[in-house]
Parts: structure tokens; sequence; C-alpha cells
């Protein structure tokens, strides 16, 4: 039950930077995310291995895309010609964050061993935290897709 309350705690720093539209810290949280994520895992390597290497290489790769940058891209002076390619990165990397954690949805709904003190009945609640994770990354491309790089 602790690791759920840490989760939503870590998960809510994703969703202020989502609203303010601050990077470092919607990053930051999908970073810790990922890095609570990973830390979960590897009790259960023992007793499912295939699925315990699954998630760490999900996770791992989320931790690696999500790792945070003090600055925010339209802090930089970005010419004309960089614009397509810095928001083409953009779009992967939000579109990759997305991705791991609506396939994270099905490795909660089909993991055999849930961290201690999660019952079957308290699956939702991850399943939950891995849509709105997964939303997330959507919406900030919605919402910057409305405002200029450098404005």
């Amino acid at each position: 039950m602790e690791i759920l309350i840490v989760a939503i705690l870590i998960s809510s720093i994703s969703i202020y930077g989502a609203i303010t539209l601050k990077r470092f810290y919607f990053m930051l949280g999908y970073f810790l995310f990922s890095l609570l994520a990973i830390t979960s895992f590897i009790p259960t390597f023992s007793e499912d291995p295939y699925q315990a290497l699954t998630s760490l290489a999900l996770f791992l790769v989320s931790a690696i895309l999500s790792f945070p940058a003090k600055k925010n891209i339209a802090d930089y002076n970005i010419n004309n010609e960089a614009a397509p390619l810095v928001k083409s990165f953009v779009m992967r990397t939000l579109f990759s964050l997305s991705a791991i954690n609506f396939i994270a949805i099905f490795l909660v709904k089909y993991d055999t061993n849930m961290p201690e003190g999660m019952t079957e009945s308290m699956r939702a609640y991850p399943m939950i935290m891995h849509s709105v994770l997964g939303i997330l990354p959507i919406v900030v491309l919605v919402r910057m897709s409305k405002k200029k790089i450098g404005s």
C-alpha cells in the first residue's frame, strides 16, 4: 500500500509539470516513477523472470527518456531550421512515454507477483495511474502544439 501512495505523489509531480508546461517537473515525475517501478520489480525477478525482465527493460527505457533537464525547450534560442527537428524529438519522446505506460497497464493486469501489500482488488489503482501517465504526454503534446517554440 505504501508503494501506491508514493507512486501517486510522484505522479502528481508530472501532473503539475503538465499543467504548468514545465518540462523539468513533467520529466522528473516520469523519471522518479520509472525508478520506483524498477525497484519494485527487482524482488520479483526469481518468481517470474520473463515478466520482471520485460518490466525492467520497459521502465529503464522510460527512465532514460525522461531524465530531467533544468531548462524548458522554450528557454533555448532555436533557429527556424532546427525547430522541426526539436518538435520531432519532443513528439517521439512523448509518444514513447505514452506507449510505455499503456503497455504497463497490461503488465499490471497480468502480473502474477504484485508488490507486498497489494491485494487483487487494488490492481485497478496502478492501472489507473498508468492510464493517467499514458494520457498525460498526449495532453502536453496538444497543449504544446498550440504554443510556438521560443514564445
